[in-house]
């Protein structure tokens, strides 16, 4: 995930939770099994690492173009989808708009190790 590293830290946490369930969306092979223990059973996390880094200095159209080009699976996270309290609200303020349109926050990507270094590696991580 590259996130815009500009925005508050509950913000931050909020964006990348909202990326992660869109991305891993349909992507049963990334999550491990339910694990059983005394009384309850551990929720399935995923099995790849989540590298979470700052946009920095990059243009999110251009990170897009990234991921496109890495045939990576991509999504863009916004204000809109963060600052709406229905879906519904949020289709209708980003439909149809290209990303210059929108408050970006953040772009999640998923791809094979390769792909990943090519996407992010340049940018440095969000700590």
């Amino acid at each position: 995930m590259a996130l815009d590293e500009t925005i508050g830290p509950g913000f931050l946490a909020n964006a990348s939770a909202c990326i992660a369930s869109g991305l891993f969306n349909q992507e049963k092979d990334i999550l491990g099994p339910g694990i059983d223990a005394d009384y309850f059973t551990y929720i399935p996390i995923t099995k790849i690492p989540i590298l979470i880094v700052k946009k920095h200095n990059k243009d999110w159209r251009e990170l897009l173009k990234r991921a496109k080009k890495n045939d990576m699976k991509y999504m863009v996270f916004t204000r809109e989808g963060q600052s709406t309290t229905s879906y519904d609200e949020y289709v209708e303020r980003v439909k149809g708009k290209a990303i210059e349109d929108v408050g970006v926050i953040g772009i999640g990507v998923l791809g094979d190790d390769n792909a990943v270094q090519k996407f992010c590696g340049d940018l440095p991580l969000l700590k």
